[in-house]
């Protein structure tokens, strides 16, 4: 192997010919992080980000929280899996055909992705889109990767409405499965912050009274549980998927309009919709695969086309109890 020396301006030349795009845009990210995770099949999150981090030092001024954002995106759309350790790992290649494309997910860096499947893969923030769908299933099968329904990719037939009955069915759980407090803080005190709900709207909060807590571990990763009243420092709790507490966070706030605006934003044939937080997995994958998520926006402004919008509209008010705005 022979070694260069190169400036910061020839280093920055030769990442975005790598990528395709900016060392520091989301697409570039999303690969670098893609390729550390599949590369090691699992890996801690904290210390993944920190050699992507590393690897561009001598390029740019790398901003963490934009590569952080970059990781919460692959979690979200399902490239990279987070277990509650805060440990990331691979997954292997599953494409939904949509009418003439299909949407892949899968750990693989989109080159090696490309090349593996003989064909191009765009990519659009952490999003990744095959044009044409002739002879994909072959692709998809030698390397060993399934093609998957779009109805059993989102699993909204498998997800209960975030209501009031579903908020039960976790006092339930609480009352059947509770957990010791402070069993969770093993490595050191966690810092809960509650879900709160106000006439005003609703957010994390520091408070020593809710149901709804979610706090960050050590190593990067996310703890969420449900209790009756108190942290889960000081009473017993359950803990909750990720998608438990997206749903449970609807649910709470479902009862505040302030809280559960669907806003629509009509422009020619143009429409753009603002949901008040992250979705849960189901609805999340759902609408991934019914609209564009707007750059930049983390998941919160996509864009659909007119014929789409009732549709659309009407299951997240009816699954989310949101409350549609227009204007």
């Amino acid at each position: 192997m022979t070694l260069s020396h190169v400036t910061r301006e020839d280093a920055v030349k030769r990442l975005t010919q790598s990528h395709g795009s900016a060392p520091d845009s989301i697409e570039a990210l999303c690969d670098l992080v893609r390729a550390e995770v599949h590369a090691r099949k699992h890996a801690p999150r904290a210390a993944t980000l920190s050699r992507v981090a590393r690897l561009l030092a001598p390029a740019i001024a790398l901003d963490e929280e934009r590569l952080d954002g970059a990781c919460d995106a692959l979690e979200r759309e399902g490239d990279v899996m987070l277990n509650p350790g805060g440990i990331l790992y691979a997954t292997p290649t599953r494409v939904v055909a949509i009418e003439k494309s299909a949407r892949v997910f899968s750990s693989l860096p989109t080159r090696a992705l490309a090349k593996a499947l003989g064909r191009q893969v765009s990519a659009k923030g952490a999003s990744r889109t095959i044009a044409s769908v002739d002879g994909l299933s072959e692709a998809v099968a030698r390397v060993s990767g399934v093609m998957v329904p779009p109805e059993a990719w989102a699993g909204l037939d498998r997800a209960p409405n975030a209501d009031a009955a579903f908020l039960e069915k976790l006092d339930q759980r609480l009352e059947w499965q509770p957990l010791g407090a402070g069993s969770l803080e093993k490595d050191g005190a966690l810092e809960w912050r509650a879900w709160q709900v106000t006439p005003e709207g609703a957010r994390w909060r520091r408070s020593s009274e809710a149901q709804l807590w979610w706090a960050r571990t050590r190593f990067g990763g996310h703890h969420r549980a449900w209790t009756a009243s108190a942290s889960p420092a000081t009473s017993p709790f359950v803990t909750l998927s990720p998608d438990d507490a997206d749903r449970a966070r609807f649910a709470l706030s479902r009862t505040v309009k302030a809280a559960s605006v669907l806003r629509v934003e009509r422009s020619g044939k143009r429409v753009t919709l603002e949901v008040p937080g992250w979705l849960p997995r189901p609805e999340y994958r759902w609408l991934s695969l019914h609209a564009v998520v707007v750059a930049e926006s983390k998941g919160m402004r996509w864009e659909i086309s007119t014929d789409s919008e009732d549709q659309i509209t009407k299951l997240l008010s009816e699954r989310l109890g949101l409350t549609v705005e227009t204007t």
